[in-house]
This record gives structure tokens, sequence and C-alpha cells, in this order.
């Protein structure tokens, strides 16, 4: 990349809600991109926003008629990707959307299908998976560390998102509910370390009609919950099965990220919302040992959880990953292959428990390539904290 630089990608950033300020940040402090344009539904948020970052407020119309801007970044509810991302895509832009890509593998695979007609690049979130730890658990399952995979399991249990995000309903309403929402962090982690998913089978419940807003302006406000809130699937891999429990019913928050159970030796693995944490090897006899992730990336605290705790977050590195395709044709490792993978195995989920019949899927993927050092040394230098924090402060 000649010292690693580029000529930086014009990208504009439509949805400036709650997720938009670790974009923002990603964005305005990378090299690989030049924030152009933000829009909003409200002009008086993006006239606030496009002051603060030194970018043009727009509206929606204003972004896809620029031909300057070649590559969006769709921060927007699940409920508008569908038609946002096509009409992103038939804009001639690349495009960067946060996960859901789509709700249905049919509008997924359409999309897909329109972005090699336009010969546009697609990205989506999560992009967690290029996080230190788990590149440290990819190593380990391909170095055949635990042997044969044969199951595995992962669990999120959390008493209503209404507890943390301050406007909360719209993950009570369809294309919001838990295999959309949070799913997509836990099949991401799963397809990188087993592939594609074959087969899906689930049960899914709802534990309460209204739920109330607990922070934020909107604190006090009841809703109406329209989705099921609790999920049970079972994900069948060619070489194992994996047990995946999504939840909005647990009153007291419960995180099992996930353990990937072998021939011999077992996996203890980290939160796939996070880029780093912890996680173990366990062989047959011998006690938990953690992963080394010397020399990989994005292991670094860089901010807080709502919890108090240290925790890796570099969301933005998979749209730097765009940006450096755009640039050098080399494929960003979330492919549209494993992006329209990803949304058949969360709508699969819906299906699965709507019907209480097994879906088999009909897309498939190759698992990403794992990150190295030297190779991605771009992506790595060109990626920036959207976060200021102090390393000393970690351990206080």
């Amino acid at each position: 990349m000649g010292g690693m630089a580029m000529e930086a990608v014009r990208t504009a950033v439509i949805g400036l809600g709650d997720i938009s300020g670790v974009y923002l940040h990603a964005i305005s402090r990378s090299p690989a991109v030049d924030l152009c344009r933000v829009a909003s539904r409200s002009s008086a948020r993006a006239q606030h926003v496009g002051a603060q970052f030194d970018a043009e407020p727009s509206d929606v119309a204003s972004v896809l008629a620029d031909p300057s801007i070649e590559m969006v970044v769709n921060l927007t509810p699940a409920i508008a990707h569908d038609d946002l991302n096509e009409a992103i895509i038939s804009a001639g832009k690349h495009l960067y959307s946060e996960k859901p890509f789509a709700l249905s593998k049919a509008v997924a695979s359409g999309l897909a299908a329109s972005a090699a007609r336009k010969g546009v690049l697609v990205g989506s979130a999560p992009d967690t998976l290029y996080g230190s730890v788990h590149q440290a658990a990819r190593r380990a399952v391909d170095q055949g560390a635990i042997g044969r995979e044969v199951f595995g399991m992962s669990f999120i249990g959390l008493p209503g998102l209404e507890m943390f995000h301050p406007n909360p309903s719209a993950f009570y309403r369809p294309g919001g509910e838990p295999p959309f929402d949070v799913g997509p962090y836990y099949i991401a982690m799963w397809i990188n370390l087993l592939g594609p998913v074959r087969r899906v089978h689930a049960t899914s419940a709802s534990g309460q009609d209204m739920r109330e807003v607990r922070r934020g302006p909107l604190a006090g406000t009841r809703f109406a919950v329209q989705v099921d809130t609790t999920f049970n699937a079972i994900l069948e891999f060619e070489t194992a099965s994996v047990s995946l429990v999504l939840s909005l019913d647990v009153v007291t928050p419960t995180l099992r990220p996930g353990e990937l159970f072998g021939s011999v030796g077992s996996l203890a693995l980290a939160d796939p919302m996070f880029f780093s944490g912890s996680a173990s090897l366990t062989i047959a006899g011998s006690a938990p040992q953690p992963l080394d992730t010397t020399g990989l990336p994005f292991a670094e605290p860089n901010r807080r959880n709502h919890l108090g705790v240290p925790v890796a977050d570099y969301r933005g590195v998979g749209l730097i990953d765009l940006a450096l395709a755009i640039r050098t044709g080399r494929a960003n490792r979330k492919t549209a292959d494993f992006i329209v993978h990803s949304v058949e195995v969360m709508e699969a989920i819906a299906i699965a428990a709507r019907t209480r019949h097994a879906v088999d899927l009909t897309t498939t993927c190759a698992r990403p390539e794992p990150l190295d050092p030297v190779d991605d040394a771009a992506l790595i230098a060109l990626t920036a904290s959207p976060f200021d924090f102090d390393p000393a402060d970690a351990g206080h």
C-alpha cells in the first residue's frame, strides 16, 4: 500500500441514532475514509452532527444523488434496511450496513445480486470476529486443538433491552426480535469457527405483553410487545451442532458466550459482542489454559461497557476492511455470501420457531480468512479506536 497510504473513500452515513457515535468517531479518525455527508430523518440532528464532525448535513436523496460519494454506511433501524440498502446499491454506492443486512434471505440474495450487477461491494456488521480473542479461538480450531468438533452452546439472557437502551421499542416489533438483533453476533462467531449452517430447529416464547422504558428521555413510557422475545435454537453444522438461546425474559442477566466441545478438548469462548475477553482451552486431564492472543490485533480495552467493565470495542474495522477492498480489489472478509448466509440463519430461526419445523438452509459460504498481522498490517494500521480511553484505567 505504499507505506499504507491510500486515497480515502468518500463516505456518507445515513442514520444518526444511538449507535452512530461509534461509527462517526471510527470514520473520522481513520485515514482510509473521508466523512463527507451525514443524513437523518431529523434535519436538526443532521445539522448538529454535521457541525460536530465537519460533514455536510443532508437528506437521503441528496446522499444517493451525490456522484462523489463512494460508500454509504446505513445505521438506520433494522426495519428500514431492506429498502434503503437496495436504494444505496441502485445508486451505485458501495454499502456497509449495520446488522441485520436484511430481514430475509430472499431480500439479502437480491441485494447481493444487485451489488454484483452494479459492480459495488457490500459489507455488514457485526465485525467483532476480527477481534483478538475470536481469532485465537479460530486458530485453535484450525490447528485441531480440540480434535473433531462435536457440539457447542451459547446462552444470552437479559431482562430486556429497555434496561440500557433509551429507545428500545423497535426491538419488540417485527425485524427487531433477538435472532435479528443480538443473534448476528453469535451466528457470525459460530460460522467463523465451524463454517456454514446446514439446518435449524427452534422454539420461541414471550414473557410480557407490555414493556417500559427504564432510562433516557422516554423513561416511564410503556409500549406493546409484538414479537416473541425468547428463542431456543439448534444450529446444525457439517461437523457439529450448536445450542443457541437468545432471551429477553431472564430476570438476572446471564451470559454464557459459548463453549465448543471436541473429541479431545473444549474451548470456552469470549463474548462475541466485543473484540476481546476471556477464552480458554481445556485438554482432557488438564486445567483450562487461556488462549494466547499475542500479536493479534484489536485486543486493548478502549471503553467500559454498561457494567463498568473495560472492553475492547473496535466497531468500524469491518468498514475499513471494505474501504481497503474498494481501493485494492482484495475481497473484504465478510463477503456477500457470508452476509446472505448469516441472514438466512437468522430468518430460519424465526421460521423454525413459528412453524415448529426444521428449516434446511439453501445458501452457503466459506469461513472468513483468519487475520494475519503481516498481511493485514494496513487494515490494522488504518483502523482507529472510536473511543478515548486511558489504558492505565483498565484495572480500576
